[in-house]
């Protein structure tokens, strides 16, 4: 008889490793010197007013942000609303990530913890054009 174990996350000590977390105040400014680069004609008002009303609402939208011990890699926003082709939506987008070499691993670290999200929700994850 075979014993069923379930599989562990095996890692070698150099693989890089991220955490995906909500948006900490503390991370505001990192993220907003992200968002530059993304946006340069993004004022820091307007990054306030953008922080305020993500925050306004934490059970329907919110920021996810990709760290590793270097700090803040990338961040993807999402918010939640019922659509009338997919039903229940989680809509995702854009990620904004820092540095080329990183980009599929930060967006895949992302796009993982969106799809825990949009199930944990009762949710059809979607991205949004940005």
């Amino acid at each position: 008889m075979t014993e069923s174990r379930p599989q562990q996350d095996v890692r070698w000590p150099d693989a890089p490793r991220l955490d995906v977390v909500p948006l900490t105040e503390a991370e505001a400014p990192a993220e907003f010197a992200l968002a530059r680069m993304w946006r340069p004609d993004l004022g820091a008002e307007q990054w306030r007013t953008f922080l305020h009303d993500w925050r306004a609402a934490p059970d329907s939208r919110g920021i996810l942000s990709a760290r590793n011990q270097r700090g803040v890699l990338g961040f993807v926003s999402w918010w939640r609303q019922p659509d009338l082709e997919y039903g229940e939506t989680l809509w995702a987008g854009p990620f904004v990530v820092r540095e080329m070499g990183v980009r599929p691993l930060v967006r895949q670290s992302l796009a993982v913890e969106l799809t825990a999200l949009a199930h944990r929700l009762g949710a059809k994850l979607r991205y949004a054009d940005a």
